[in-house]
């Protein structure tokens, strides 16, 4: 082959590769085609509304009431009537210890404290006071008797003397008188006698000891009645750690019971966030580890100081458990509000694109979409304030604007 027609051919070759190419690039592709089509959004006017500020903190979730029932007195195990999970009223017997000891105990108290009062009855001298004043009338009625025969022997003696009576009338007249006196000078006797028996010294020592058989008895029914543990509020047993015959002290848990009808979250709050907040206000919950719902809280109690090692100040979120699916020591997530702005332009967060650290949104004029910077204050959970780069009453983009860009046609669409 010549080399002019091994030119000619390579002239061929070359024209036949470039030639498709052109053909391609001279009509728009498909692609090209459909960004130019309008992008379907939905849309809202841009409002005044208040927003608030949210801080989200950390916390643990601990129950309303938990306490660890430790027996008073130290004893073999002799029942159980509760395990751990199960429900208990305030009150229920949760186990029992051996109380045989402690029932002779109480039989020896009570039979001392009985014969305490038997003495105490015999002091005060329940039939001798009945005699006391049988005596007392006695003596009363010998006074007179003797006054009387003392007055009556002594006009007779005169009118003897005047020869009024014979000698014989003033006889029995001193012999009455001299009987009377006899008679009430042991009615006297007798009285006082009687009365020396019965004395305060005697009284109180005997009540004395009234009160100490007493006491000992009222220890001796403690200690028996410490046999039998109960518990103290309502709620559910949490740990156990007994068993029927085993031995148990005063010092160590044999079981918790847990309040689980509300719980508690605690959290530590920063300095700037602590005064911005108040007891009773109410705040979200969410308990991943529970519930996907969100949970209504209310703050309980704000310390008054801040933690010497983690210069936070302890915060108590109480939240409602009526169906008990908050469990001591999950982990939960508070979102506090902190601070609000009212009567600002606001916009849904969900409107905001985030490009390259700037904040940008789409507004539609006419029908195509215009995009902006703006800059924003606070943000809340569903919306952000706007200080710069909208208006109110602007129509905002919130649905379709990640396809969208700087002069995009647009349909406006409800759905």
């Amino acid at each position: 082959m010549s080399l002019k027609n091994l030119r000619l051919s390579l002239l061929v070759l070359v024209l036949f590769i470039l030639l498709p190419g052109c053909s391609q690039n001279s009509s728009p592709t498909a692609s090209e085609g459909e960004a130019k089509k309008p992008v379907a959004v939905q849309v809202s006017k841009v409002e005044k509304r208040t927003v608030e500020s949210i801080a989200a903190l950390n916390g643990k979730v601990k129950p309303v009431e938990e306490v660890n029932i430790t027996p008073k007195t130290p004893g073999k195990v002799q029942s159980i009537y509760f395990d751990v999970g199960h429900q208990v009223k305030k009150g229920s017997i949760l186990f029992t210890l051996e109380d045989r000891d402690a029932r002779l105990q109480v039989s020896q108290a009570q039979a001392s404290l009985t014969a305490a009062k038997a003495s105490l009855s015999k002091s005060k001298g329940g039939l001798m006071e009945q005699q006391l004043a049988q005596l007392k009338n006695a003596l009363v009625s010998a006074k007179i008797n003797y006054d009387n025969a003392k007055l009556d022997f002594k006009r007779t003696k005169q009118l003897h003397a005047a020869g009024g009576v014979s000698k014989q009338a003033l006889e029995a007249a001193e012999s009455k008188y001299t009987l009377s006196e006899e008679q009430y000078s042991l009615a006297k006797t007798n009285y006082e006698l009687t009365e020396s028996r019965i004395n305060p010294e005697s009284i109180a020592a005997a009540e004395a000891q009234v009160q100490q058989a007493q006491a000992a008895y009222d220890i001796a029914r403690s200690q028996l009645d410490n046999t039998v543990i109960r518990s103290p509020i309502n709620g559910t047993v949490a740990s156990k750690s007994i068993k029927v015959g085993e031995l148990v002290s005063s010092s160590m848990p044999a079981m918790s019971v847990v309040n689980l009808d509300s719980v508690v979250v605690e959290l530590g709050v920063t300095e700037e966030i602590i005064n911005k907040i108040k007891v009773s206000e109410k705040v979200k919950v969410d308990v991943k580890s529970a519930s996907d719902k969100t949970l209504a809280g209310e703050i309980n109690n704000i310390a008054p100081s801040a933690d010497p090692k983690t210069q936070s100040y302890l915060v108590k979120v109480k939240v409602p458990n009526s169906e008990h699916l908050l469990k001591g020591g999950m982990f939960a997530e508070i979102r506090l509000p902190v601070d609000k702005a009212e009567n600002v332009l606001a916009i849904p967060l969900n409107s905001i694109i985030d490009d390259a650290g700037k904040k940008v949104v789409y507004v539609v004029e006419g029908e195509k979409a215009k995009r902006k910077e703006v800059v924003l204050g606070f943000i809340s959970e569903q919306y952000a304030e706007v200080k710069e780069g909208l208006a109110e009453n602007d129509v905002l983009v919130i649905k379709g604007q990640n396809f969208l860009q700087d002069g995009s046609g647009i349909i406006i669409s409800d759905k």
